[in-house]
C-alpha cells in the first residue's frame, strides 16, 4: 500500500515566503509540535524543482504554476515522502527523486525516477547527497540574490528552545543544529558529516532547515558552530 495521501490534502500553512526570485519557502503546520517546510528553486529556464513536497491551497499552487513549470520532486529522506504522491499525480510530467540511500523508501510513497544525481540542475541549482549519513539525506544549494542557500531536511534544524520529551529527543534546540536522532541513528560517518556541513558553510550565506526559522545572519559561522559540534 503507498505511503502517504491518496488525494490533495490541504493542511493549514502559511504564505509562500520569497527569499529571493528564484526560491520560495512554505511553512505547514501538521500539528502543535510539528511543522514542516517546502522549498521551491527555479532554474534559469524557469522550471521549478520542489524540496519536500506539501499540498497547498489552490490561490497558492496557482502562484506556483505561474511561476515555471514543476519539473523536478524532490523526497528528502524516507520520512518526508507524504505528499510526494499527490504532487506526482498533479504534476504528471515531473519526475521523483530521493537520495541514493533513500530511494527504497520514498519509493514506496510513488515511483522514484532517480536519485539527486540524476535530478535538473544548472549553475543555480544543485541537488546532492550528504556525506557521512549513508546517502539517507540530501542537500539543495541554490544561488540566487545575495548569494548561495542551502536547504536541508531533518539533518540541520533551527527550532525554538523545546523542554520535554520533544526537547530531548531532538537536543539541541534553541540553536542550528544537527538533532540527536541524526548523530545518533544516521550519521554513520560523523567526522565526514561534519566535513561536508563546514564545505558548504564556506559557501552559503542562508541556511534553510527543514524545520525551524531560516537562517540569513551569520548563516556561516552558525553552519560551522553547528557541524563543530558532531
Amino acid at each position: 500500500m503507498p505511503v502517504g495521501h491518496a488525494t490533495w490534502t490541504v493542511h493549514p500553512h502559511e504564505p509562500i515566503e520569497e527569499l529571493t526570485p528564484n526560491l520560495w519557502r512554505v511553512e505547514q503546520r501538521m500539528n502543535r509540535s510539528n511543522v514542516r517546510v517546502m522549498v521551491l528553486a527555479r532554474l534559469a529556464d524557469d522550471r521549478v524543482v520542489v524540496h519536500s513536497a506539501i499540498a497547498l491551497d489552490e490561490p497558492s499552487m496557482k502562484r506556483i504554476d505561474e511561476w515555471g513549470e514543476v519539473a523536478a520532486i524532490l523526497i528528502p529522506n524516507r520520512f518526508h515522502r507524504q505528499d510526494a504522491r499527490i504532487w506526482q499525480e498533479r504534476y504528471p510530467n515531473a519526475k521523483v527523486y530521493a537520495p541514493s540511500g533513500a530511494v527504497s523508501a520514498a519509493a514506496k510513497a510513488t515511483p522514484v525516477h532517480g536519485t539527486y544525481a540524476d535530478a535538473p540542475h544548472d549553475a543555480t541549482v544543485v541537488a546532492r547527497d550528504l556525506a557521512g549519513i549513508a546517502e539517507s539525506e540530501g542537500v539543495l544549494l541554490v544561488k540566487g540574490d545575495g548569494g548561495a542557500s542551502a536547504i536541508f531536511c531533518d539533518t540541520l534544524l533551527n527550532l525554538p528552545k523545546t523542554g520535554g520529551l520533544l526537547g530531548i529527543m531532538l537536543h539541541p534546540t534553541g540553536t542550528l543544529s544537527v538533532p540527536r536522532p541524526t548523530t545518533l541513528l544516521f550519521a554513520k560517518d560523523k567526522k565526514a558529516l561534519r566535513a561536508d556541513l563546514e564545505q558548504i558553510a564556506a559557501e552559503v550565506t542562508r541556511v534553510v532547515p527543514g524545520h525551524g526559522a531560516v537562517v540569513d545572519q551569520n548563516a556561516p559561522e552558525r553552519l560551522r558552530e553547528a557541524a563543530a559540534r558532531l
